[in-house]
């Protein structure tokens, strides 16, 4: 029962009255529940779906207009799938999609270009076999898609993608768009494994990943996300090609939710959040503020949310520690139970500019593997 005190109540909830501009506004609020797209990354899907949606799309108008070759690091469960679902939508001249978002009202030129768009996390093996295995099928399904040949023959898998790219230009007449997500997936798989098993999934993507640069009279854009920084592999040729935006101020809040987004898009959930903890909404903001907003990828620039978790405490209505349910890296895990170090080591550890070097090097077994699965 909704019931309304001197200084405002809603459902026992502390809030300030004049926040409300009237009691339609209230009575609207309490009947409307928003979708939140937990587990949901496919922009399509959320937009169709009638999910809250965090507008980004003028980082995609940005990127466009900067640069063909792109690269972002990001943490897991951070919204990298998101972003590139949403410049395949983009590309594919899906308009309807982006109506009320910045796109949607500043693009004037929606032209449709042909998509190929891997995500490499859908090999869930450790292996080069199984890794080869799922680039030749998603290799052979856009082959399918564009009528052109099947070249299952093609032993070497670069080959085989490098007549995909060139097959594709000639059958559309169009530059090709060439999205991999989560590219270092295999790699990060095999990171706790011998020596040449490593070197045989290197081999692999290798051969795959240095096609996009070589073709690039045929390549409209390419964007590359993952967890690993850019320069811990070899696994591009010429990856200084690659504007990599990770640490750019500009693109510090491309993923990620900022304070200001919060407050635009999240009302409901944030009231929420209040009714639970039986507090203020200015009280719930700072609780979620101090729950999540951890992350800053420039040194200037604003924190920003891990959305996954905020997305998962609005959906549920309670503060927990969400990203660690799904985001911990399996081969981490494995690491740290095989090896005799103490996790107690790192309780009350302040690393800074100035000593981070010396305990790096003083325990460069521990530290490497988190470094190079982008935990620092």
């Amino acid at each position: 029962m909704l019931y309304i005190k001197e200084r405002g109540a809603l459902f026992g909830v502390r809030l300030n009255f004049l926040y409300f501009r009237n009691i339609e506004e209230i009575l609207t609020m309490e009947k409307k529940r928003v979708r939140y797209p937990v587990g949901e990354h496919d922009f399509g899907e959320i937009r169709r779906g009638g999910f809250v949606y965090v507008d980004k799309t003028k980082y995609v108008h940005d990127l466009v207009e900067q640069g063909k070759f792109i690269f972002l690091s990001r943490p897991r469960r951070f919204g990298k799938s998101l972003l590139l679902t949403t410049f395949e939508s983009y590309f594919l001249g899906q308009k309807e999609l982006f109506e009320g978002t910045w796109l949607g009202k500043h693009e004037n030129e929606w032209r449709e270009y042909p998509v190929l768009h891997f995500d490499m996390s859908e090999n869930s093996g450790s292996d080069a076999r199984l890794m080869t295995l799922y680039l030749n099928e998603r290799l052979t399904e856009y082959e399918e898609d564009y009528g052109l040949p099947n070249k299952a023959y093609l032993e070497d898998i670069g080959s085989r993608f490098r007549t995909l790219i060139r097959g594709i230009y000639r059958a559309t007449g169009k530059q090709v768009v060439i999205l991999i997500d989560e590219y270092d997936n295999g790699i990060l798989e095999t990171l706790d494994l011998n020596h040449q098993e490593q070197e045989e999934m290197s081999k692999v993507l290798r051969a795959f990943y240095k096609q996009p640069k070589a073709m690039t009279k045929y390549v409209k854009f390419c964007m590359v996300t993952g967890v690993a920084r850019f320069g811990s592999y070899t696994l591009f040729s010429g990856p200084n090609n690659y504007l990599d935006i990770s640490m750019m101020e500009e693109y510090a809040a491309i993923c990620g939710i900022t304070q200001q987004e919060i407050l635009d898009n999240f009302e409901e959930g944030i009231l929420r959040i209040a009714e639970k903890y039986e507090e203020t909404r200015e009280e719930a903001i700072d609780d979620l503020r101090q729950k999540y907003d951890s992350y800053r990828f420039t040194e200037s620039h604003e924190l920003v949310y891990n959305p996954f978790s905020l997305i998962c405490a609005f959906t549920e209505g309670r503060l927990a520690n969400y990203w660690v349910k799904s985001g911990v890296s399996k081969v981490f895990v494995r690491y740290l139970t095989r090896s005799e170090f103490d996790l107690l080591e790192l309780e009350n550890l302040k690393v800074t500019r100035e000593n981070g070097r010396k305990i790096y090097r003083q325990r460069y077994d521990t530290f490497a593997l988190p470094d190079r699965l982008s935990y620092n």
